[in-house]
Formats: C-alpha cells, sequence, structure tokens
C-alpha cells in the first residue's frame, strides 16, 4: 500500500497546469523590469499592486509596479512588445471639385489632422515569415494615468505614510520595441533601461532610509495577486478561491489553515516516488510551521472565467497576495 501511494504521488506530479504564451511573454517584460528597478536600489517598490474598481463592486484595477524611489511614487505599466509602435492619424474627409468646365465632378478627399493619442498601433512582422501585422488598442498610459487617479483616493485609506506623496504615471517599453514614434521622457512614455532615469528626473528629494522603511510597510499592505509557482519554474496569479490551505500529512491527518493569517509557503519535494513533501508555512506575524505533506489542492480563480487546479504535488511556491487581506 506504501509503494502504491509512492506511485500515485509520481504520476501526479506529472501533471501540471501550463503556462500561455502570451502569459509568458507579459512575465519576462516584467521580470527584465523588476531587475532594473531593483538593481536602481533608491527605494522600495510592490508588484501588481491592485485595488478595488470605484464604479464596479467585484472588479479590481491593476498596475505592473507601484515604485516608491525619490521621495515620489511612481505607477508603472510594462510593455513587453515586438515591432513598431506609434500614434493612429487622425483624419476628416473633405469634397473637392475636380476637372474642367463640363467634365467637372465632386471627389472625396481624405485630410490628415493630426494624430490620435488615445490609441496606439503595434506593428509587427509573423514568426514564420508572415506578412505585416497589425493592432489597434487604447493607449495604455491613458490607462496608467486613470489608476492614478485612483491611488490618489485608495492609498491614503489604507496608510497614512501616502498622504501628500506625488504619483506620477510611467509606460516602459522592452528594449526590443521601437517606440521612436511615440517617445516622450517628460510624459513617461521609454524604454524599461531608463526607469531609474526618470525616477530620478521626476523624484522629490532623497528619503532617509527610514522613511523608505516606512513606506515599504504601507506598500506591503496592499493587496496583489494570489501567485503559486509550479514545479516547471511558472508561476501562476489571480485570486485562491479556498478560505483555508487544506492539506494531508504522511498520517493522513487533514490540516486546515485560514489563508488570512498566511504570508507564504514552500514546498520541497524529495525525488519522483517520496512518500511526502516538506511543506513550511511562513505566517504574518513571522512565525513558521513545518509539516509533511502528502497531498492538498488549491483553486485559482485566474481572468475572464479561467479557473485552475494546481496540486500541492506540483506546487514549489505559494505568496498570499489577496487572500490574506480584507478591503
Amino acid at each position: 500500500m506504501f509503494t502504491m501511494k509512492r506511485l500515485v504521488r509520481a504520476f501526479d506530479g506529472m501533471s501540471t497546469v501550463k503556462l500561455a504564451g502570451k502569459d509568458r511573454g507579459g512575465e519576462q517584460g516584467e521580470d527584465d523590469a523588476e531587475l532594473i528597478i531593483r538593481a536602481g536600489g533608491q527605494g522600495c517598490y510592490m508588484r501588481n499592486p491592485i485595488l478595488p474598481h470605484p464604479r464596479k463592486p467585484g472588479f479590481f484595477l491593476e498596475s505592473d509596479f507601484l515604485v516608491y524611489a525619490h521621495g515620489a511614487l511612481f505607477c508603472v505599466e510594462i510593455k513587453n512588445y515586438r515591432g513598431r509602435v506609434y500614434y493612429p492619424t487622425r483624419t476628416h474627409t473633405i469634397y473637392v471639385k475636380k476637372g474642367w468646365f463640363i467634365f467637372k465632378r465632386t471627389v472625396a478627399q481624405t485630410v490628415v489632422d493630426g494624430y490620435d493619442y488615445s490609441k496606439v498601433i503595434q506593428e509587427k512582422s509573423g514568426y514564420n515569415g508572415e506578412g505585416i501585422t497589425t493592432r489597434e488598442q487604447p493607449n495604455p498610459l491613458t490607462k496608467t494615468q486613470n489608476i492614478v487617479d485612483d491611488l490618489q483616493r485608495f492609498l491614503p485609506r489604507v496608510d497614512t505614510h501616502f498622504q501628500g506623496v506625488p504619483i506620477y504615471p510611467v509606460l516602459g517599453f522592452s528594449e526590443k520595441t521601437d517606440i521612436s514614434a511615440i517617445y516622450d521622457f517628460k510624459a513617461g512614455i521609454i524604454h524599461i533601461s531608463e526607469l531609474p532615469k526618470f525616477f530620478a528626473a521626476h523624484g522629490n528629494g532623497t528619503p532617509s532610509k527610514a522613511q523608505v522603511q516606512r513606506m515599504q510597510q504601507a506598500l506591503n499592505l496592499l493587496p496583489t495577486w494570489d501567485r503559486i509557482w509550479t514545479t516547471n519554474n511558472e508561476m501562476f496569479y489571480g485570486t485562491i478561491t479556498d478560505r483555508d490551505f487544506t492539506f494531508k500529512d504522511i498520517n493522513n491527518r487533514t490540516y486546515t489553515l485560514p489563508y488570512q493569517q498566511i504570508q507564504s509557503i514552500e514546498l520541497k519535494r524529495d525525488g519522483a516516488f517520496s512518500a511526502y513533501d516538506d511543506l513550511t508555512v511562513f505566517y504574518s506575524n513571522g512565525k513558521k510551521q513545518a509539516f509533511r505533506c502528502t497531498g492538498g489542492e488549491i483553486h485559482l480563480d485566474r481572468f475572464q472565467g479561467e479557473k485552475q487546479i494546481h496540486r500541492l504535488r506540483n506546487v514549489t511556491r505559494i505568496v498570499a497576495g489577496i487572500a490574506n487581506k480584507q478591503f
């Protein structure tokens, strides 16, 4: 029976949820930006802070990063695009008469008025030699500015240290993106490598180490997505729908731990045919607890109706970002 349990766990570990290609690309852009933000070493940050939508109960607004640097806050949106990005032209139609005498006719002509800054167009070529494709979408900087407006109302309710701190929107593109047609350093449309320079140029002085520490504590109070890392070294984020973290130990005892008290969970497996996984729970109060886990699962609500089930056998780490907060 003991050998059969090991076989079941081994087969259980062969089936994992896979990360979609578009999600992997987006995560890569954010990972690159995080390395640059962290290397700047001038402040602190939170990745993927979320706040309740002020007009749609049950919905959230998200930013890729909220960075505190040089005495100011920066709401950063990252785009990992291929190809080039430009603004569409704004046009209108006029009618003119052409020809001579009885051969005159009215002809429609398109007149360019300028650019439509409310939208951007991404132009790229296919991976396998396909032709050039274009995709029009709302200007991401406009969305980021709207989030800034909501953050200015929301943050002081979370912690008074946010009161009066200026917030700037930033749109950072990966280095492979040609943004020469829309580049505007002053407005915050830049490459991610320029983020530290932008923070310094728009900052509000140099905060003390104590100020940075207080702001990091305040940022940690903000909700963010719950995250799950798998044995394939892939990360999934969304909202954990379970109220409690439930699992069984090597003695078949069931544990039920409220996510409200949990900061993070780590699992280490000792080979494909191991009888259990070493599980460590890190609590929000700074304490930790170790277990020998033989099974359990997590239900993650992704986006647009996608729901995932992650078996603990295939998980290496869980970080509670919203499951342990009430707001």
